[in-house]
């Protein structure tokens, strides 16, 4: 057999094979898949398995070419219904419905003395209904490819895969459906789906073995799907961390079973013990959950809030969903006995009943950029010294909309002049698979966005040209143990705003600017597509926005509206 494929300059390795000359009309010249591996001894290991899918794969590619038919009628409606329930389970455990919606222009509703923003959201459906024109096709492409390849198939004929694209696009509005009833909190609607079953070229599924197995183990497994499907970078292991910590929470809550003892009362009594846990207190580092039960209510501590009891919740439904695929589970309990979706209930009537405002209001952001940093030359810190970052991230954050990290973890050279001469930063537009040491939320967040003209007139471009071209761009933020290179310095400035400034908002220290940023633009009439591709909010318009760029000139020209910060003039 051949052996992995190490890639000259990520040194990531991949699976090769030549295509016979009589299957290139289907496979084309080479079948290449990624291992997502740089490690030889594990891409050996991947290798055999990647060489086990692609005879399937070239198996299904002989049988098209001798004029059997791949894919049969009713195959077109599993597969389908198959990516539905995929989506379906990612969406209701992520929590983000709008996603799969359409979202059109807020409006201003009147409280008492005040406007609030609504949102005006609609399905896909009501969408096409009212004449709104979407490249669909272009949409569902990337999701039958996807699938295809899961199943080890190749593209299918012309008229099958018509038939294919019809199948995604309606599922994709049933989708959207789905997505507007959860979000106005109905969990009880169901979806009219063909039934879970193998496709006609698909061997049947074996029986799962009746080995005992720890969760532990689950979870392990899970660990090494997900670094194979998400790659072996910082957020893939900050992740990982996180939900090991809430794996063996579970196990110490509820005792170290069997996977298959993990049932519906099991996980119910989960989420009941993690509604007793405290938040926060004096000594409670490293007790048990016993003891850490018992201290809460002796003491009246604060419990966990219901947004948190969710985020374990959804974790272990995460580690428990790769369970049933696997085949250890017959079904995941926290779905199926709507543990998951009382936790988000719960969680969303805490939010919604808050009232809390998330963006910086225009005078909160008058008191931070009058603050000492804006209005005292060469002003330092007690301690926690990070250079210019202290001057210039907050500026970014309130010009570009961008993440904290999106900004702290920037080159240098990742500040540049493009050919029409516009200035701009470029968020990891391109980045190497051995690239693990930066990253960024979603693909979406790939992108460039224009520098505002106030920021070059302040002198922005000049402090770029001061560090060294081949370094970071704020030299002084180096990561923390999970590498971020914003961490330690949205700490301080939390500490800043609080102590220095005096700032009593319920906005986040630096997300609050990317709220502001959208409230701005919104109110400065700068086009909803355009905030979204600065901000890096692919899925907001869900299948409106699925296909094509928005031009760095487009945006440096809205951007010109954008209200400048309420800064101390500059002296001519």
């Amino acid at each position: 057999m051949a052996q992995p494929f190490k890639h000259p300059s990520s040194g990531i390795y991949y699976l090769r094979r030549k295509v016979p000359a009589e299957l290139r009309a289907v496979l084309g010249r080479e079948f290449k898949r990624s291992l997502k591996t740089s490690d030889a001894a594990e891409a050996k290991r991947r290798h055999a398995a990647a060489w086990t899918d692609s005879e399937a794969m070239f198996a299904a590619a002989r049988a098209q070419v001798a004029g059997q038919t791949s894919l049969g009628t009713r195959d077109v409606q599993v597969l389908a219904a198959r990516w539905f329930r995929q989506e379906a389970e990612k969406m209701e455990q992520s929590g983000n419905f709008v996603h799969e919606l359409i979202v059109g222009t807020p409006t201003l509703v009147e409280r008492g003395t005040d406007y609030d923003e609504v949102e005006a959201v609609f399905t896909l459906r009501e969408a096409l209904e009212s004449g709104e024109d979407y490249d669909l096709p272009a949409v569902v492409r990337p999701h039958i490819l996807a699938m295809l390849r899961e199943a080890n198939l190749p593209r299918p004929s012309a008229e099958a895969y018509k038939q294919l694209e019809a199948a995604f696009i309606d599922h994709l509005v049933k989708l959207s459906d789905l997505a507007a009833k959860r979000r106005g909190g109905d969990w009880a609607h169901r979806t009219d789906l063909i039934s879970q079953e193998t496709l006609s070229v698909e061997s049947p599924p074996q029986a799962a073995k009746a080995a005992k197995r720890k969760l532990r183990e689950l979870f392990n497994a899970y660990a090494q799907n997900k670094i194979l499907n998400d790659g072996d970078n910082r957020a893939t292991r900050r992740t990982l961390k996180a939900y090991r910590a809430i794996v063996e929470g579970f196990i110490e809550l509820q005792g170290d079973l069997d996977v298959a003892e993990v049932g519906r009362e099991t996980v119910a009594g989960f989420r009941a013990a993690l509604a007793k846990l405290p938040a926060k207190g004096v000594g409670i580092r490293g007790l048990s959950a016993s003891k850490l039960i018992a201290k809460a209510e002796a003491e009246r501590l604060p419990r966990l809030s219901e947004p948190t009891i969710r985020n374990r919740i959804r974790a272990m439904s995460a580690v428990l969903t790769h369970g049933v695929r696997l085949g250890w589970l017959t079904e995941n309990p926290i779905i199926a006995g709507g543990v998951g979706r009382a936790a988000a209930k719960a969680a969303s009537k805490r939010q919604t009943g808050t009232g809390r405002r998330k963006d910086y209001t225009w005078d909160e952001l008058r008191a931070i950029f009058s603050s000492p940093i804006y209005m005292q030359d060469g002003w330092t810190p007690p301690r926690a010294d990070f250079g210019r970052a202290w001057f210039w991230l907050p500026l970014l954050m309130y010009y570009t909309g961008a993440r904290r990290e999106e900004l702290a973890q920037l080159a240098a050279s990742e500040v540049r002049q493009c050919k029409e001469g516009i200035w701009h930063v470029s968020i990891l537009e391109v980045q190497g698979d051995d690239d693990t040491a930066r990253g960024v939320k979603t693909t979406g967040s790939r992108r460039a966005i224009p520098l505002h003209a106030d920021l070059i007139k302040r002198g922005f471009v000049d402090y770029v040209k001061s560090v060294p071209a081949g370094g970071q761009l704020f030299p002084a933020l180096t990561a923390n143990p999970v590498g971020y290179f914003g961490a330690n310095f949205g700490k301080r400035w939390a500490n800043y705003l609080r102590d220095v400034v005096k700032l009593g908002s319920t906005a986040s220290p630096s997300h609050g600017f990317r709220h502001a940023f959208k409230t701005l633009c919104r109110g400065a009439g700068i086009p909803e597509d355009v905030h979204d591709a600065i901000t890096g909010h692919t899925g907001a318009a869900g299948a409106a926005r699925a296909y094509g760029s928005m031009p760095l000139s487009v945006m440096a020209r809205e951007l010109q509206k954008f209200p400048v910060a309420p800064l101390p003039e500059l002296e001519n």
